[in-house]
């Protein structure tokens, strides 16, 4: 594709004049996804190719920068009470791709949208906190809490929290199909579906200079062989989710460089409706019996690091050096605790992944592998991808792989995967899974100020979540972008927020 492209501009002009042309305005960035994003509706978490779609289309008040920090964006300032209840944010002079300023009402159908009762928003949960929106002038929004929330500030900067239009929710709010329409560095231009959806430069964008290139095609390969040789042969100048198994190859490769961070995670999750399941004592012993060497070696050719605790990186609350080997490989206290919980034989489960990801279907097979030494008979079930997130949606599973990381920068994110409540299926937690000690935990870190206290309720909640390990935790795995050299500005954010990166999109040059 961008041969052709090149081509047209040598026979139009001559190699100085190209050169002139880029260095002016960045020129054409093709970025390969690994799926095609099943929905672009800013409340709805559909997975990373979504994501990076939306962060060049649409802005939030706050989002996280390349650094990893919270940014101000269509916010130019905000002020936080000192009870922590109300949150007031000044918005700075920024259009919509309409042509339309960005308006307090604008930012009150967005947040009201997300927190209604028939939201079907990711992060309902969490910005149902508010319980006012009140806009006292055109750029002034003032959001009061129903009680303190510390992490809400976090939950606001992710992109399943973005401004759009009052004026377009009015009208297409319940419409899938409709053209977003956002605040952010690039405008929709074209989706052709099951190939590549194409945004352009948006010149009213509200910082000045950016963003650097003219348009940026996001083309679908959901093969990772083909991905990659596409970014080898030149067809892509970025890749997501390098295989671990090209990624050696890619660093040696003198046209080619690997950005890598570490802090997603692969881990089980288990329906707790599935007897089995249910007991602590089962899933402690799935704990034990995985050899994570096994995963490591199997599926990301020997590229992570293993995990016997809770996906807790250092430096986050509720870290602890001790407790992040809580487990350990340990075949007879396996066999000892499926005895304990009345599985002496073993049992038979089936195991969700998916055959679209080669790590997440080497991963599975690996776990079929070691659970059948303590006697636990592993079936597979590899739908695509998107069949994949469907099942896990139902609750369609016994246990399933997952790989996934924190959504945020704040210890909260925990709450995405351990609060029961009242939507007991959802994306990242086990499914039905509800302890009353662990929602007190959890609801208490989130309205306590002090540090210190909050770091006491942390401490708390993981021994109460090693003790009950809803969760089995596998590895820490890297995650890597592979780029052309000639790509500059990208950034993959480092730890948790790596899925994020596509808002260093407005950053990016090709040279």
């Amino acid at each position: 594709m961008k041969k052709r492209v090149l081509g047209a501009l040598f026979a139009l002009a001559s190699s100085l004049a190209i050169s002139q042309a880029f260095a002016a305005d960045g020129g054409t960035l093709y970025f390969g996804l690994s799926g095609e994003p099943s929905t672009l509706d800013t409340t709805i978490n559909a997975g990373t190719p979504a994501r990076t779609i939306r962060l060049a289309i649409h802005r939030g008040l706050v989002n996280y920068g390349a650094d990893g920090k919270l940014s101000n964006e269509l916010a130019a300032s905000y002020d936080v009470s000192p009870d922590a209840l109300t949150y007031t944010f000044k918005l700075r002079d920024a259009k919509f791709h309409d042509g339309s300023p960005v308006t307090a009402a604008d930012v009150k159908a967005s947040l009201e949208r997300i927190k209604a009762p028939d939201s079907k928003a990711t992060y309902r949960n969490e910005i149902g906190i508010i319980d006012t929106i009140e806009t006292p002038d055109a750029k002034t929004v003032k959001l009061t809490l129903a009680k303190p929330f510390v992490p809400l500030i976090h939950y606001l900067a992710l992109p399943e929290s973005a401004i759009v239009p009052a004026a377009w929710l009015k009208q297409h709010a319940n419409d899938p199909n409709a053209t977003p329409i956002g605040a952010g560095p690039f405008k929709f231009a074209n989706w052709e579906r099951g190939r590549e959806l194409t945004v352009e430069k948006f010149d009213g964008y509200y910082k000045q200079g950016k963003p650097h290139l003219d348009d940026v095609h996001y083309v679908f390969y959901g093969d990772e062989n083909t991905r990659v040789n596409a970014l080898k042969s030149g067809d892509v100048d970025i890749i997501d989710y390098v295989p671990w198994k090209d990624a050696a190859a890619i660093e040696a490769n003198p046209d080619l460089k690997l950005a890598s961070t570490s802090g997603p995670f692969m881990m089980l999750q288990f329906n707790t409706k599935f007897e089995p399941f249910s007991k602590p004592e089962v899933r402690q012993a799935i704990a034990y019996a995985i050899d994570r060497s096994a995963i490591i070696n199997t599926a990301f050719n020997g590229r992570g690091t293993p995990l016997f605790g809770i996906a807790i990186p250092e430096g986050y609350l509720g870290y602890s050096k001790d407790k992040a080997n809580y487990f350990s490989h340990n075949i007879q206290k396996a066999k000892d605790l499926l005895a304990k919980a009345g599985y002496p034989d073993g049992f038979q489960a089936r195991l969700l992944s998916t055959s679209q990801y080669g790590f997440h279907n080497n991963t599975a097979v690996a776990v079929q592998a070691e659970l059948a030494k303590i006697g636990i008979k592993v079936t597979l079930d590899l739908p695509d991808w998107s069949g994949r997130i469907a099942k896990n949606n139902a609750g369609d599973y016994d246990f399933l792989v997952a790989g996934t990381a924190g959504d945020i920068a704040d210890a909260d994110w925990l709450s995405n995967f351990f609060y029961g409540g009242k939507q007991l299926v959802r994306l990242n937690n086990s499914a039905y899974f509800d302890d009353p000690t662990i929602n007190a935990l959890l609801d208490k870190g989130r309205v306590t100020l002090d540090p210190a206290e909050r770091e006491k309720i942390y401490g708390q909640f993981v021994d109460r979540a090693l003790e009950l390990s809803p969760f089995v935790y596998l590895m820490w795995r890297d995650q890597s972008f592979g780029l052309r050299k000639t790509v500059k500005g990208f950034t993959n954010i480092p730890g948790f927020l790596t899925f994020q990166s596509g808002i260093t999109v407005e950053d990016t040059e090709v040279k």
